[in-house]
């Protein structure tokens, strides 16, 4: 367990003034999602860089824990909680029936990406399963329905953002525990989120 912490903790730190919900913060969400994009391929691809994560993986003892396989259904949850806290009579930005349709874009192009980044790298999980490691779907899934809650509730209600990319953020760390995926796998999936979601209410408000 204490590994999981670690992992969240390292996870959440670079996300949290992310729950800002500010003009500043909206302009500089993809920006960060590029650098933690870029950093997170070059750490992937370069085989030094990449193999102080195997280093990591080993030293912890990853490969011998118990997996635990609930981020298969908390990566959806970030995604769900825009819709269903506009159902409950929470306001938002923008209406259910738009809430769904940023949701649904986001998540075609982001996945889009991941998947051909996926069949373009073909970097090995740490458990040895597949060539599909880079980068975490599930970690895309859960942060894109963090920002989208973030840019949704994050001016009328503050506390909300810091729960969904609290979710997003343990859902990573599951991925990196139960040798799914690498650390920079997660980081990827994150950037690639922040992108999509961006790209996504820039081409809706233009």
């Amino acid at each position: 367990m204490k590994h999981l912490l670690a992992i969240l903790t390292i996870l959440l730190l670079p996300l949290v003034p992310q729950a800002q919900h500010d003009t500043l913060r909206l302009r500089t969400t993809p920006l960060l999602g590029s650098a933690m994009l870029s950093s997170a391929t070059l750490v992937s691809l370069r085989p030094e860089l990449h193999g102080y994560e195997q280093a990591l993986h080993r030293d912890l003892g990853l490969a011998s824990l118990q997996r635990m396989h609930f981020d298969n259904v908390l990566q959806f949850v970030p995604l769900a909680a825009p819709m269903a806290l506009n159902i409950i009579g929470l306001e938002s930005e923008h209406s259910l029936g738009q809430i769904a349709l940023l949701s649904a874009t986001a998540s075609l192009i982001g996945l889009a990406a991941v998947e051909s980044a996926k069949f373009l790298y073909h970097v090995e999980r740490p458990d040895g399963s597949a060539l599909t490691s880079f980068p975490s779907g599930h970690t895309f899934m859960a942060f894109a329905g963090a920002d989208i809650l973030r840019r949704e509730y994050g001016r009328r209600y503050p506390w909300l953002p810091y729960v969904g990319y609290g979710v997003a953020a343990l859902v990573g760390a599951m991925r990196v525990y139960n040798s799914r995926h690498w650390p920079s796998d997660v980081l990827a999936g994150a950037g690639v989120a922040l992108l999509s979601v961006s790209f996504t209410y820039w081409l809706y408000n233009k």
